[in-house]
């Protein structure tokens, strides 16, 4: 133990550079290490995305910078929600996110807690036959594993895919193919290079299955335990592992595509990756699944499944003021009322005061003029939902079945929308 104490410095040099995973094994090496590393300060959990800041959101059609609904008591702040300090001609358009970075159009990563971004160098043109794909573009992130990420292009159909003359597919053709050409970037190696998935198990459908027009918004992609899990174009789930080239498809919880009427909504939360149904036929009809593992099978199990009609219908919602709410919206930079708030850690929730949402409770006829429902996210470690409607956000916590409003998100659409989870570690970004 002396000879460890007189060596401590350097010890703590090295341990220093391990991935906070590794980094909180070594804490069980022995007495003396786990003495090093927490006097030392070396785990520093507090940077790491690990708690929720507020919600990214892109309004639809609309050109604007993104937005941020957040709680403005919490312990770090954005000082630029519209990420104002990005150099892009193309705007700020957000399409992906993982783990505190968000992706924006014209392949720039970005990190709001520490303004760094970077503009990473173009991918090269598509192998023959594929020219005419557009993709869907996904971000792979985890700090607490490695400082590095990686982004994905994966081909989806387009309209009028087939009547271009260099597409190599028919609407009979099996989509994604057996062999399915990606592209991938990785900030280790600073280059994009081809890869190829090799499909385990049956077809996600054809060609002609898959609905160009299916709401590019709102599918996304979710990243858990080293699998991209990704929103296919007829609502099945793509599960894709890079450490062995491979994919597989997962049927929708109905198992098939949603009709016109049901919207389907995939992502990750406290226990894994789930989805939410919602029925636009019932008014406040949701439900929410989470996807389970056994023996090598994955299956659907439903979590919760309830009219959201009544508890919304207790809200009184035209009595309130605007800016009444746990979270406020942020356009820019902090104003100095916010900047200058006390700081509550505590002030996320308030769920024991929220409302109780039973499964016997009733929706009167004159309650049902409340306009529509609308999904925006799974909060990332916690089983909660967020919905809005009437112009509010609500919260609803499907493990106890309560709800609690936030305040007011006065939009008219809201587009794409991405829970933003802070990271604080640095030097990720060394070719910026």
């Amino acid at each position: 133990m002396a000879l460890l104490a007189a060596h401590a410095d350097i010890l703590a040099c090295v341990l220093g550079h391990l991935a906070p995973r590794s980094l909180a094994v070594s804490r069980s090496v022995c007495k003396g290490w786990r003495a090093i590393v927490d006097d030392y300060r070396l785990l520093r959990t507090d940077l790491l995305p690990l708690s929720l800041h507020g919600i990214f959101f892109m309004e639809e059609l609309c050109p604007d910078p993104p937005k941020l609904f957040a709680n403005p008591l919490t312990k770090h702040r954005i000082d630029d929600a519209s990420l104002g300090y990005v150099k892009n001609d193309e705007g700020s358009f957000i399409e992906n996110h993982c783990n505190g970075l968000l992706l924006l159009w014209n392949h720039l990563v970005v990190n709001p807690a520490t303004r760094q971004w970077v503009r990473l160098p173009p991918p090269p043109p598509r192998c023959t036959g594929m020219e005419d794909f557009r993709n869907d573009v996904c971000l792979v992130y985890d700090p607490t594993v490695s400082p590095h990420y990686d982004v994905l292009l994966l081909p989806c159909v387009s309209y009028g895919l087939l009547d271009c003359a260099t597409t190599i597919f028919t609407e009979e053709s099996e989509w994604p193919p057996l062999a399915y050409p990606i592209q991938v970037f990785s900030s280790r190696t600073w280059r994009w290079e081809e890869r190829s998935l090799a499909r385990r198990g049956e077809a996600a459908g054809t060609i002609a299955d898959m609905d160009p027009y299916r709401d590019y918004e709102h599918r996304y992609a979710v990243y858990w335990k080293g699998a991209i899990y990704v929103h296919c174009q007829n609502d099945s789930i793509l599960r894709i592992t890079l450490t062995d080239g491979s994919y597989e498809v997962i049927k929708s919880p109905t198992g098939s595509k949603m009709e016109d009427s049901t919207n389907l909504y995939l992502g990750k939360s406290k226990k894994g990756v789930y989805c939410t149904l919602i029925y636009n036929d019932t008014w406040g009809g949701l439900q929410i699944w989470l996807l389970t593992e056994s023996c090598g099978k994955c299956e659907w199990v439903l979590k919760n499944g309830i009219n959201f009609a009544a508890a919304v219908a207790k809200f009184s919602w035209f009595s309130r003021d605007e800016n009444q709410g746990l979270w406020i919206l942020q356009k820019g930079d902090c104003d100095e009322n916010v900047k200058e708030a006390p700081v509550q850690d505590n002030y996320e929730w308030d769920f024991d005061n929220g409302i109780i949402l039973a499964a016997e409770d009733k929706v009167e006829s004159d309650d049902m003029n409340l306009g529509m429902l609308h999904f925006l996210e799974f909060h990332p470690y916690k089983e909660i939902i967020f919905l809005r409607t009437q112009a509010r956000v609500v919260a609803y916590d499907f493990s106890r079945l309560k709800v609690q409003d936030l305040g007011q998100l006065p939009v008219q659409c809201v587009g794409s929308v991405f829970p933003y989870t802070p990271c604080w570690t640095g030097d990720i970004f060394e070719k910026n």
